[in-house]
């Protein structure tokens, strides 16, 4: 029996031989998910309508009516054809933005066909329109040689045949970005190459991309001759070849294809030689790797080059700084005729702690000459100390000159037991102990989060660091993220890459994209408590523990930066606030949760119901006592130093440290 070849699997291949060969060998077609619409089938389904009722639709116009009247008439069929399709899937009536970029996209192909008409001359247009649609989804193969006396069946279906008044144009219409625009020139030169053989006609390949303004991409047929005999055609005998030896395949030349590939667990089980874009983690690694039988382990990470227990440093300057920092407290006590002796002290990444003690009975005389020594180290060591007392305890903290930079990669390997043992925990940053600050979303003291912090505080800094703690140690199946990032700065680029696996859908940057997901988040915790009823369990985790591994439920966390940007509109601003709230009052047992993070954390942007349901409180430097209240209750915000130092309160105390970078 001779093998097959899709137009679709080589444009497959082009991205990674490996998923070919995989998906076939497991009996189905597999395709990256990456670039592709949602909305692409439905967009289909509507111009193949068009194609079978667009003569008819157009019935009553008379000849020679103008191109504006056909293209109206045209764009009153595809919407109605839209409409049609919603009725029938309930699933794209909770999307209306993107239905509406979607019937924008027809109106802009209706536009285009009325001007394909006009351009075949007068006549009536009905007539006009039957001659232009000469075909849609039209099937077409033929053999393809691939040596040895070989041959393999090359066959596709193309989206439509176009005739204008001096050639017939071969079109593909694609909702992705051009960033496929390599893959669609290939797509549609292959279905010429396919016309040309094997029904001798010389079709012009087109492309025309919706975004959801049409744009159009022309092949010369010279151009797309030369892409299928130099590149495609030996690309398709290559093929013919990992069908026979799926082992032969070789790796995809992109290395950001891997950590969204749908068979990657089965990709490092057939090839288990190292593939350093599938398995070694990028720079400030945010996705787990698997075994070779497609099980997700931690990290295997450098030691930690942070102290990870009170008193151990391998911070040179830190050390170096504190023992300086230690004599002039010393001689500032002598000076002031009190004796005192001085602890080792603590070095964090941005404060040296020192514990001071005096022989019994002479404490008083220590708090008594605490303000002389603040007063000595500023005027004569420019040092800012701050001298407190805790029951029997007297310290100075003391901000470093050269503060330590904190990454995130030693703080996950200090906790990375813990991390691992359950999806939903996270890093925050290290403590002035050179302890890792962790919470956990599945605690209920701590299950939803406010974060709060001016312009350079930090903000951004660490809520990628949240993001990528947790997904660290899990897969997908066990964490889903929703990003929201309004400015457009805060989650793209390479962190966007990193985590694209774990990502639930594509970054939202608007009120509206937002809004619809957490409608949908609120039905999707509605149907998890009907699942919860059914197995008698209280929430997420005692579910997962007894369902199977197909059953089990991810935690699913969004993050929102800069939400104050999303309640511009008053008439979108009441809607959000009240899907924050019910979320953020029912959501926790069912494993969704919210990080909402905000510079302005003022009473008109958090107000009180919402600060309410967000039991976790981190904030960084804010401009104001006031604003420091809003977040955690107290004051204590407006005097930190910036730059990812931060205030915390996840429910066992407040706490204070440095935010990691991931």
């Amino acid at each position: 029996m001779t093998a097959s070849v899709s137009v679709t699997e080589v444009r497959n291949a082009m991205r990674c031989p490996r998923v070919f060969a995989l998906g076939r060998e497991g009996g189905q077609r597999v395709a990256f998910p990456v670039g592709a619409s949602s909305l692409g089938s439905t967009f289909h389904r509507v111009v193949e309508g068009l194609h079978r009722v667009g003569a008819a639709a157009l019935g009553a116009l008379p000849e020679g009516a103008r191109t504006e009247a056909v293209a109206a008439a045209l764009r009153v069929v595809v919407v109605d054809l839209l409409a049609g399709e919603i009725e029938a899937s309930p699933t794209l009536a909770t999307m209306p933005a993107e239905v509406d970029e979607l019937a924008d996209a027809l109106r802009e192909l209706a536009g285009y066909v009325a001007r394909g008409l006009a351009d075949l001359g007068p006549g009536r247009p009905s007539e006009a329109f039957e001659a232009f649609s000469a075909a849609a989804e039209l099937e077409v193969s033929d053999l393809v040689d691939v040596g040895g006396g070989d041959a393999v069946i090359l066959a596709g279906r193309l989206d439509a045949l176009h005739q204008r008044h001096d050639r017939v144009e071969v079109v593909e219409y694609k909702l992705t970005s051009e960033a496929n625009d390599e893959l669609d020139r290939a797509q549609v030169a292959l279905y010429r190459h396919l016309l040309r053989e094997a029904v001798e006609l010389d079709a012009h390949p087109v492309v025309l991309r919706f975004d959801p303004a049409m744009r159009t991409t022309e092949l010369s047929p010279a151009e797309a001759d030369a892409l299928v005999e130099r590149k495609l055609l030996p690309l398709v005998r290559d093929m013919a070849g990992w069908l026979a030896d799926p082992r032969s395949a070789p790796p995809p030349a992109r290395g950001d294809l891997c950590p969204v590939c749908p068979v990657r667990a089965a990709c490092v089980a057939a090839y288990p030689e190292p593939l350093a874009c599938r398995d070694e983690p990028p720079s400030g690694a945010s996705r787990p790797r698997p075994d070779p039988l497609g099980r997700f382990q931690p990290l295997d990470l450098a030691p930690p080059t942070v102290p990870t227990q009170p008193g151990a440093t391998e911070d040179d300057a830190g050390v170096a700084e504190a023992r300086e920092l230690a004599k002039h407290i010393e001689v500032a006590f002598r000076q002031a005729h009190v004796a005192v002796q001085m602890k080792p002290p603590t070095i964090g990444p941005r404060f040296v702690t020192f514990e001071v003690t005096a022989p019994r009975g002479r404490i008083r005389k220590v708090d008594g000459a605490a303000e002389d020594v603040e007063h000595h180290l500023a005027s004569e060591q420019g040092v800012a100390a701050i001298y407190r007392r805790q029951g029997g305890i007297r310290t100075f903290e003391v901000a470093r000159r050269t503060p330590r930079r904190v990454t995130l990669a030693p703080l996950l390997q200090a906790k990375r037991e813990w991390l691992a043992e359950r999806p939903g925990r996270f890093v925050l940053g290290e403590d002035a102990r050179g302890r890792p600050v962790v919470g956990d979303f599945g605690d209920h003291v701590s299950c939803h989060m406010l974060v709060g912090g001016s312009a350079g505080s930090g903000k951004s800094v660490l809520l990628r660091a949240i993001a990528t703690s947790l997904v660290y140690f899990h897969p997908p199946s066990s964490v889903r993220l929703t990003l929201v990032d309004p400015k457009r700065v805060t989650f793209g680029g390479e962190f966007k890459s990193r985590i694209a696996a774990h990502l639930a859908e594509p970054v939202c940057h608007d009120t509206e994209a937002t809004l619809q997901v957490l409608e949908r988040l609120v039905e999707e915790m509605e149907e998890r408590y009907a699942l919860f009823e059914a197995a008698q369990v209280e929430d997420c985790q005692a579910y997962n523990e007894q369902a199977s591994a197909a059953e089990q439920l991810a935690r699913h966390v969004v993050i929102v930066d800069e939400f104050a940007d999303l309640t511009v509109d008053k008439a979108l601003s009441a809607a959000f606030f009240q899907s924050v709230v019910r979320l953020g009052n029912m959501a926790r047992a069912a494993g969704i949760h919210l990080v909402l993070a905000t510079q302005r954390p003022d009473a008109k942007t958090v107000p009180g119901k919402v600060r309410t349901n967000l039991s976790a409180k981190v904030a960084l430097r804010v401009p104001n006592q006031t604003s420091s209240r809003i977040i955690l209750d107290q004051g204590g915000a407006e005097k930190l130093l910036g730059h990812g130092d931060f205030l915390a309160d996840l429910g066992h105390g407040l706490i204070r440290a440095q935010g990691a970078m991931a």
